[in-house]
């Protein structure tokens, strides 16, 4: 099992159906001092918040621009434009702070996962944002096999009893293009700074993902 701080925080991200939610749970077998924070748990953090904030942009937008100033909020994951998850990962990730801090306040290490994180929003040139700069760790699950993508979707509709597969063929051909473009921007910042990654987990079962991501801890934090 590798080392790591108490106040590690793993920054899980990938589009929809790579896997990150099952990954996590795993992590969390293995790790037992874990803690999960999924999207919802994000959204529920920026509940609390957004009453706040939208007195402030009332303020900053005098009323006229309220919807477009939170208009990122209402990007969906699966829309497959890049751009627009990116911008939403940046809109979040005041909200994310708050949880990290929290977190390592407490000394409890957290895995963070959402389809909202994109890994190159925290970084400004190289240089990590405040609050992001101690123990962190963001890994980023690619899928370059398409049917292996598209068979994760099917799973996801059985499991949830989602009528006629719910459009799972146009849903994976909308987020194939988001799905390479967040690996490449991924891996550009992976080769520039020593605490971001971005895994092709096509053929990998759990295990062997669960592996790397051991080596990947224990190598960063050694």
């Amino acid at each position: 099992m590798p080392s790591f701080p108490k106040d590690l925080i793993l920054m899980l991200s990938g589009v929809p159906c790579v896997g990150k939610t099952t990954t996590a749970y795993q992590l969390l077998k293995n790790f037992s001092e874990f803690r999960r924070v999924s999207e919802l748990d994000i959204l529920r953090t920026m509940a609390r918040a957004v009453a706040d904030d939208a007195m402030d942009a009332c303020e900053y937008t005098e009323e006229k621009n309220l919807k477009q100033y939170f208009s990122p909020l209402y990007y969906s994951a699966s829309s497959g434009d890049f751009a627009a998850i990116k911008q939403q990962s940046k809109f979040m990730v005041k909200y994310i702070r708050e949880i990290v801090k929290r977190q390592q306040a407490r000394k409890i290490p957290t895995i963070i996962e959402g389809s909202c994180i994109v890994p190159s929003t925290y970084f400004i040139q190289g240089i990590p944002i405040e609050g992001f700069e101690k123990n962190i760790l963001f890994v980023n699950l690619y899928l370059s096999d398409e049917k292996e993508h598209l068979s994760r979707r099917f799973l996801r509709c059985q499991e949830r009893d989602y009528p006629n597969n719910f459009h799972a063929e146009e849903k994976i051909k909308k987020i194939r293009e988001e799905n390479k473009q967040l690996h490449l921007d991924t891996l550009y910042l992976q080769g520039i700074v020593n605490n971001v990654f971005s895994i092709d987990i096509s053929g990998l079962d759990t295990c062997a993902l669960i592996c790397t991501i051991f080596d990947l801890i224990d190598s960063h934090f050694r």
